[in-house]
């Protein structure tokens, strides 16, 4: 019954540490205390029942390997044993054999080193070595004292650093006897001061370095007009003109002639312009010359009219100032006179001759007050007696 019962406790034992948690920690400098229960197997020639074992074990670990223990047990056995009963009438040799229970309570004392294996872990195997002694007492009287070695190992589980679980067994020699018993136990150990030894954490893995920043490589811009290559319709800009978003050299009036090269650069937009950006114009320059004291037009003057009239048809917004002058032969009046009726004559031979309209011709008589020539040859008043006209005008696109 005995023996289930120790089966049965560490039955429970195990499965304590099936659960235990991931804990560890047998630390140098501590003392620890254990309680436990087990078992006790005598040697069949002592002829003593096994028993249940009690017993407490206090130990000091010098580092997290070694450790000194000292061990108090107990165990509550019973020996059955043939006595003699004597004839109670006394006659010698009248007797029989009697079989009688006595109950044998045992102590046990020793001291242990013992070596930690995996010190750091949450499982932590032990080897363990020692001596002291045993001590039986009989109930119906008697004792007996023997000198004990031992050797075994165990198992500390823990559950945290200052409580675990342990299981020990022992092979018990008595030299004295030459007795082989077996000691095995189950407790809880619960470990008091000493120094935790505090692990670092791992130091964080140094970051990646940041890969390296490559500069992209600029697209070529040939000109240098801050517009690249692949954009730039106008790829060959010189040095220092401003261009567009498209790398062309600004147009402000757009006229076709860029800035840089526009020497007229505000030429309005419906005019024509010519590679130097300035307006394109017709200019005409009419002159009629008239003999002394007359107002006819000659023949030879009729095409100089008509190039006049063709102007005047070719852009019909434009007006025609004629002009009519004398030479100094004459009085003042006289030759305002004659200088209105030759200018006149020109307006009307354009009117009636190529249907240009009057409001469009301005004829203004000057006399001889703007002579272009002397007056002192013959030449000169020749050159005098004339109807001009300049007629300048812008060609629009």
């Amino acid at each position: 019954m005995k023996r289930k019962m120790v089966f049965l406790l560490f039955a429970v034992m195990l499965s304590l540490i099936l659960c235990a948690p991931s804990m560890a920690a047998n630390r140098a400098g501590a003392w620890s205390v254990t309680p436990f229960i087990g078992g006790y197997n005598f040697d069949s020639d002592e002829d003593i029942d096994d028993a249940v074992l009690y017993g407490m074990r206090m130990g000091y670990n010098f580092t997290k390997n070694w450790a000194l223990e000292g061990v108090l047990t107990y165990a509550d056995s019973e020996r059955d044993e043939n006595i003699w009963i004597a004839d109670p009438t006394g006659s010698s040799g009248v007797g029989t054999w009697s079989r009688r229970s006595n109950d044998v309570d045992m102590y046990g004392y020793k001291l242990e080193v013992l070596y930690n294996f995996l010190p750091d872990g949450m499982f932590v195997p032990f080897v363990a070595a020692g001596a002291g002694g045993r001590y039986l007492e009989w109930d119906k009287g008697g004792s007996d004292h023997d000198f004990v070695l031992d050797y075994g190992a165990g198992l500390k589980i823990f559950f945290a650093d200052w409580i675990a679980l342990r299981g020990d067994i022992r092979h018990v020699y008595l030299p004295q006897e030459e007795l082989n018993n077996v000691e095995y136990g189950v407790g809880l150990s619960f470990f008091f001061g000493g120094k935790k030894e505090v692990i670092p954490e791992p130091a964080p893995a140094p970051a990646p370095a940041p890969a390296p920043v490559v500069a992209p490589v600029p697209e070529p811009d040939t000109d240098g007009d801050g517009v690249i290559d692949r954009l730039d319709q106008c790829p060959d800009t010189p040095a220092g003109v401003k261009v567009d978003a498209v790398g062309c050299p600004l147009d402000s009036d757009k006229d076709g002639v860029y800035d840089y090269l526009d020497k007229c650069p505000d030429t309005p937009i419906d005019l024509k312009v010519d590679k130097d950006g300035c307006p394109m114009k017709v200019t005409i320059n009419l002159n009629v010359l008239f003999d002394f004291d007359k107002s006819d037009i000659k023949p030879k003057y009729h095409n100089e009219i008509k190039r006049v009239a063709d102007y005047m048809n070719a852009y019909p917004w434009e007006k025609a100032t004629l002009e009519g002058h004398t030479d100094s032969k004459g009085t003042d009046a006289y030759n305002e006179k004659l200088s209105q009726r030759r200018v006149d004559a020109v307006q009307k031979y354009l009117v009636e001759k190529f249907g240009i309209s009057a409001d469009r011709l301005k004829a203004v008589g000057y006399g001889e007050s703007k002579p272009i020539a002397t007056n002192d040859t013959a030449e000169g008043r020749q050159l005098n007696r004339r109807v001009q006209a300049v007629m300048e005008t812008y060609i629009k696109k």
